[in-house]
């Protein structure tokens, strides 16, 4: 889900340096916060710098086209309603949160299946309006949990 316009990189600057007015770096999952605080201090030379994404800062928040993700991506919910042995995500996001709809092609929600019907039926009716196919990434993968619990246990 990494941005892809030329502007984008993903290690320390490259020389000569580029000219920015500020640098972003995006923290798409928790296990990133380490690289991003190094990949932080070695582009301070460069222009003031940001940390942000879906994985940084207070959970909570909301999902802002075009920040820190790939253009077209968008996400509709956060948070899960499940409580796997092995995911930090209902301790770090709380149960389960339908989001304001942005458009965008590639639905990046792994618990798009457990909102209500109302919020996927509005995804479905952005997804119509858009000039791109559908992707759905992340979105019906089995986690190892039962249908209709709350609780998965270990495989």
């Amino acid at each position: 889900m990494s941005p892809e316009d030329p502007l984008a990189f993903f290690d320390v600057p490259p020389t000569p340096y580029p000219e920015v007015s500020e640098v972003h770096v995006s923290v798409a999952f928790t296990y990133d916060i380490p690289r991003a605080g190094e990949l932080a201090r070695a582009w301070a030379p460069v222009a003031p710098v940001k940390i942000g994404g879906p994985a940084f800062g207070q959970p909570g928040g909301e999902f802002t086209p075009g920040m820190y993700l790939k253009a077209g991506a968008t996400i509709t919910s956060r948070g899960c309603p499940n409580n796997c042995w092995f995911c930090s995500v209902p301790k770090r996001e709380g149960g389960l949160r339908e989001l304001k709809i942005h458009p965008g092609y590639i639905v990046q929600d792994d618990n798009f299946l457990a909102c209500s019907e109302k919020h996927i039926r509005e995804v479905f009716d952005m997804l119509a309006r858009q000039r791109r196919q559908p992707q759905f990434l992340g979105v019906l993968r089995q986690s190892g949990c039962s249908p209709g619990t709350r609780n998965c246990s270990r495989p």
